[in-house]
């Protein structure tokens, strides 16, 4: 699923426009709107380096993701869902120890 993300954070006296993004089951950034007036513009591709660290967002909306072919989708135990492409699990196990037991239990099967 694709979140979308309200940026609601309080930047001070800063005069910082808060946008509204669209994040992919892997974490990453695929469109973006300065704000709800403007129109929703599609990267080519997904930008892998979006960062919500020290920001805070609200989810407005979700929507279906369009998937390769040979993406597999799995559950999480933590009831999450985490899709599996070319080997390479969306989950944070996966992110941080470059493996997972998602990408082992399709291996096994």
């Amino acid at each position: 699923m694709i979140e979308v993300l309200r940026e609601v954070t309080d930047w001070g006296d800063q005069s910082i426009n808060n946008g509204i993004y669209h994040i992919n089951g892997k974490g990453q950034l695929v469109g973006y709107q300065p704000n709800e007036e403007s129109p929703y513009k599609e990267f080519g591709a997904p930008m892998k380096l979006f960062s919500k660290s020290r920001r805070k967002f609200e989810k407005i909306a979700e929507r279906a993701e369009e998937l390769d072919s040979s993406a597999v989708t799995v559950q999480g135990s933590n009831g999450k869902t985490y899709i599996i492409e070319d080997g390479k699990c969306s989950c944070p196990g996966y992110t941080y120890r470059g493996n997972c037991k998602h990408v082992k239990e399709l291996e096994t099967a």
